[in-house]
């Protein structure tokens, strides 16, 4: 459904993306997660064509994406997204009107379920709220390709926890490619059913939340030992203190009695994929 090749994105001398190789040929929920800058919303932007890039190619079904392309079957909202100020079940009717395959019923029940007022102007809303109007009129959309930019900003844990609902519930109504780019990364766990990470511009990790699961883990314990049981699986973080030292591998784990060997948490893993050292998550 999405597939993007040697894409390279450049603003002056900046690359912020690098030539990106991806293919998401299945429906499903996906998260990506990066630090701040790592390429996230531009990533974004560029699959639903709203901003050309400056190398390489990205398809959508089948069809060349580009600022000039029409319909292509992408529906993307980004954080802090502006609307007419008017009423919310205007705004909610006006994007039924314009698509003859907008969820009317979902568009509903969502805003009955998270009580937004009908009759109040989209900025008389709560960033919060606002935040919602744009997310329910996306999902309800039914395109093929749903983009949902750090979605979740403005909520507080009740909403964010509806929201994943309502994620899921949009899902099984009509399974598609979802791809939800957040910093809350372990909450969204639960939902999603691969993993996206990007850094620098690149793409650091493309797999399933099960592939973290069995295979992301910290051995503990005597360097001299950590650096024997390690040597031939792949390592991706390291601390050490004296003569002891921690590995964070992304591997089959080694059968030890004398080292401790934990599973990773989603946010650890990530943490060591694209590196722990400065920089905001």
């Amino acid at each position: 459904m999405i597939e993007l090749k040697n894409v390279t994105k450049r603003y002056g001398d900046s690359s912020v993306l690098k030539k990106v190789n991806l293919k998401i040929d299945e429906p499903g929920i996906y998260c990506l997660l990066g630090r701040n800058g790592a390429g996230k919303t531009t990533l974004l932007k560029s699959i639903a064509g709203y901003q050309n890039i400056t190398e390489g190619k990205i398809f959508v079904d089948g069809k060349s994406v580009s600022t000039a392309a029409m319909d292509i079957g992408v529906s993307y909202i980004e954080n802090f997204a502006r609307h007419f100020n008017l009423p919310v079940k205007k705004l909610l009717n006006i994007a039924a009107q314009v698509n003859s395959d907008y969820d009317r019923e979902f568009a509903a029940e969502m805003t009955e379920r998270f009580e937004l007022d009908g009759n109040k102007k989209f900025n008389r809303l709560s960033l919060g709220m606002k935040t919602m109007v744009s997310t329910i009129i996306c999902l309800a959309s039914n395109r093929k390709v749903i983009l949902l930019d750090e979605p979740v900003l403005g909520f507080d844990a009740i909403m964010r926890v509806e929201f994943y609902d309502m994620l899921s519930e949009s899902f099984k109504r009509n399974p598609r490619v979802i791809i939800v780019s957040t910093h809350i990364i372990e909450e969204i766990a639960n939902t999603v059913q691969k993993l996206i990470i990007i850094d620098k511009g690149s793409i650091r990790f493309f797999d399933t939340l099960e592939a973290v699961e069995t295979k992301a883990f910290c051995i503990s314990g005597l360097k001299s030992e950590v650096d024997e049981s390690v040597k031939n699986l792949n390592e991706i973080g390291r601390d050490t203190a004296g003569g002891l030292a921690t590995s964070y591998i992304f591997d089959t784990p080694p059968i030890s009695k004398t080292l401790e060997i934990k599973p990773l948490s989603l946010q650890d893993f990530f943490i060591h994929m694209v590196g722990h050292k400065g920089g905001a998550l």
